[in-house]
C-alpha cells in the first residue's frame, strides 16, 4: 500500500497543482502590508486567513487535480485491468485521493509557516491557534475525496475542471447566504473576528470528523458500482453513520447571534494592559500589548486635545473588555497594526457620549435640519482641531458661533450638551450672539 502511494505521489499531477497553489499562497500572504492588513499580528485571524485560502483557493484546485488523477483509468482505457487488481476499487481511489491530500497538506503547512512568521513579527505573544487550521485540513480532505469520487465515476475529461468550479462556486454562493444551514456543513470560515472571539474548538472538531468521515466514504461510492472491484459494505455503512451523526450535530447547534457560529467569547483577562495620560486611559487585551506604546501616545494627544472638558468619555476599553461605570466607551480596533493616528481618531470618536438606544434623533432647523448630535460632534472636533463633516452653510455658521464664544462659554455648552445627549434631551441653545 505504501509503495503504491509513493508511486502515485511521484507520477500524479496533484504535486504540480499543490506547488502552484503554494507559490500563489506564499505571494498572497507575504505581499500584504501589516499597516493594511486585518490579520497580521492576531494569531486567531492568521489561522482563519490560512484556512480560508487553503479551502477556497487551494482546495478547489486540488479537487480538480484529484479528479484528473482518479480519471486516469478511464482516459488510458485501463479500467478492466484495474478491476483485476487485488485491491478493491475503494482502495484504489483512496490512494489517489490520499496522494492529492498529502500534496495539499504539504503546501498548507508551508502557507501556515509563512503566515505565522508574519504575525510573529508584529505580535509580542507566541500563541498559534490550531483549531481553524485543523478544520481547514479536514475540508481539504473532503474536497480531494469529492474530486476523486467524481473522476472515478465519470469518464469525461470535463469532470476535472468541473470539480474545482463546483467548490469555488459553492463558496461564492454561500457567501451571499450567511444564514444558510449549508454553511455549517461546508465550513470555510470567511469572517473577521474581533479579539473578543476565540475558535469554538468543539464545533470545529466535530466538523473535522464530519469532513474526514465523508472524505473516506465518497471514494467508496463509485467502487460500489463496479462489481469486479466492489468493497464490502460494512466499512462504508459505518462511515456513513459517523458522518450522519457529526453532520446532524453541526446542523442542530444554534447560531449564537450576533456572534459567529464557529466562535466563542473569550474570558475576561485578569488584568488588561492599560496606558494612562492625565485623565485619559486606554485599555487593550493582553494579546494587543504590542499596541500599548501607540495607545499611550494617542491617549496623550487626546488628553491634551480634550483638556479639562467634562462630560466626555475619557476611559477607552477595547471591544469585548468589561468597562467600569462612568464616562467610558468602547475602543474598536480594526487592525492589529493600528497606527497612532488611527488610535487617536478612534479615541476622539469614542469620547463623544451616545444617546440611549431608544432615543429618537432631534433635528434642528437652525443647522439645516440635521440632528443636534451632529452639531455637538462638530463643536467638539472644532475645539480639538480635528476634521469634521461639512453639512452646509447654516450648519457651518452654527459651529462658527460656538467657536467664537469665550472658552468658558464653550466649555459650559459642551458639558451641558454632553449631559443632554446622555439623557435623550435636546442640546442647549447656542452660546454667544448670532452673526
Amino acid at each position: 500500500m505504501i509503495r503504491v502511494l509513493l508511486t502515485e505521489l511521484r507520477r500524479g499531477e496533484a504535486k504540480w497543482a499543490a506547488a502552484l497553489m503554494t507559490l500563489t499562497g506564499c505571494w498572497y500572504l507575504a505581499s500584504e502590508s501589516p499597516a493594511q492588513s486585518d490579520w497580521i499580528g492576531w494569531w486567531t485571524q492568521t489561522s482563519l486567513q490560512v484556512q480560508l485560502f487553503g479551502v477556497i483557493v487551494m482546495g478547489s484546485v486540488m479537487s480538480s487535480a484529484a479528479a484528473w488523477g482518479a480519471g486516469r483509468a478511464h482516459r488510458h482505457r485501463t479500467l478492466p485491468l484495474a478491476d483485476t487488481a487485488a485491491r478493491t476499487g475503494w482502495t484504489q481511489a483512496l490512494v489517489v485521493g490520499l496522494a492529492a491530500w498529502l500534496c495539499a497538506l504539504l503546501g498548507y503547512a508551508v502557507l501556515t509557516a509563512v503566515a505565522f512568521a508574519r504575525t510573529a513579527g508584529v505580535s509580542e505573544l507566541t500563541a498559534p491557534v490550531w483549531a481553524p487550521l485543523l478544520l481547514g485540513a479536514a475540508v481539504l480532505a473532503l474536497q480531494t475525496a469529492f474530486g476523486t469520487a467524481l473522476g472515478a465515476a465519470l469518464p469525461s475529461r470535463v469532470v476535472a475542471p468541473f470539480a474545482g468550479v463546483f467548490w469555488y462556486g459553492l463558496f461564492v454562493v454561500l457567501g451571499f447566504l450567511p444564514d444558510s444551514p449549508v454553511n455549517k456543513l461546508v465550513p470555510a470560515v470567511d469572517e473577521h473576528w474581533d479579539t473578543v472571539f476565540a475558535p469554538n474548538t468543539t464545533r470545529m472538531l466535530i466538523a473535522g470528523v464530519w469532513c474526514l468521515a465523508l472524505a473516506l466514504l465518497l471514494p467508496a461510492l463509485p467502487a460500489l458500482l463496479r462489481s469486479a472491484a466492489r468493497p464490502r459494505p460494512y466499512a462504508p455503512v459505518a462511515l456513513a453513520l459517523v458522518a450522519l451523526g457529526a453532520g446532524a450535530a453541526l446542523a442542530s447547534f444554534p447560531t449564537p447571534k450576533p456572534d459567529p457560529y464557529w466562535a466563542v467569547r473569550k474570558e475576561q483577562p485578569a488584568e488588561p494592559v492599560c496606558a494612562t495620560s492625565g485623565r485619559t486611559t486606554a485599555c487593550l487585551w493582553p494579546e494587543d500589548r504590542h499596541l500599548l506604546a501607540r495607545a499611550r501616545a494617542a491617549a496623550g494627544r487626546v488628553d491634551a486635545g480634550l483638556g479639562g472638558l467634562k462630560g466626555l468619555n475619557r476611559g477607552f476599553y477595547a471591544t469585548g473588555l468589561d468597562r467600569p461605570p462612568g464616562t467610558t466607551a468602547e475602543l474598536p480596533l480594526t487592525s492589529p497594526a493600528e497606527t497612532e493616528e488611527q488610535l487617536t481618531e478612534a479615541m476622539y470618536a469614542a469620547s463623544l457620549p451616545l444617546p440611549p438606544e431608544d432615543c429618537e434623533p432631534r433635528p434642528r432647523d437652525d443647522i439645516g435640519g440635521y440632528p443636534d448630535t451632529f452639531l455637538f460632534e462638530a463643536a467638539v472636533r472644532q475645539r480639538i482641531g480635528a476634521p469634521s463633516e461639512y453639512y452646509g452653510d447654516r450648519f457651518g455658521a452654527a459651529v462658527e458661533r460656538i467657536a467664537r464664544a469665550p472658552r468658558a462659554a464653550q466649555d459650559t455648552w459642551i458639558e451641558q450638551a454632553a449631559g443632554a445627549i446622555r439623557t435623550c434631551r435636546p442640546v442647549p441653545p447656542l452660546p454667544g450672539p448670532p452673526r
